[in-house]
């Protein structure tokens, strides 16, 4: 295995253990930063209010958000993510990024040409945000888009 795949491999693992954890969104006032405060994270897992957090009081990753990654990479169920697993879960990941980046090019490829012009660009972008497809973008459409713009994305 290459270096560059190795060092990426346990990137991945750390994103897989770590990223539950200090990703969690705790509300609209981070500045449109997804990760939360230090603060944020004291108030959540310092449950005995002494403004530290022990071993005991740390949320690994299956008391909180992601554990379903955790246990989608633990292939035979052993309770333990092995190499070979965690490769596996990665090359899956990228096989899916791959699927959608390769399906929203076709999508932005009107005419078919193998390019994806300004303008093309401008064209789906504005069919995405016309709900309603009446040639027009309403509040109400801009809103939405708003709002889907700053849902966190796991």
């Amino acid at each position: 295995m290459t270096k560059t795949l190795m060092t990426t491999s346990m990137l991945s693992v750390l994103f897989l253990v770590a990223q539950p954890v200090i990703g969690h969104h705790d509300g609209p006032h981070n500045n449109g930063d997804k990760r939360p405060s230090p603060l944020q994270m004291m108030r959540a897992m310092d449950t005995d209010g002494d403004g530290l957090i022990s071993f005991e009081e740390f949320q690994s990753p299956d008391k909180r958000r992601g554990a379903d990654r955790l246990d989608e990479a633990d292939a035979d169920g052993d309770g333990n993510i092995s190499r070979a697993e965690m490769e596996a879960q990665l090359n899956a990941h990228l096989e899916a990024v791959k699927a959608k980046a390769e399906a929203r090019f076709e999508q932005a490829d009107i005419n078919d040409d193998g390019f994806v012009t300004p303008e093309e660009r401008k064209q789906v972008a504005f069919e995405m945000l016309d709900i309603n497809g009446d040639g027009y973008l309403s509040p109400d459409e801009l809103a939405a888009a708003q709002k889907n713009r700053r849902r966190p994305q796991d």
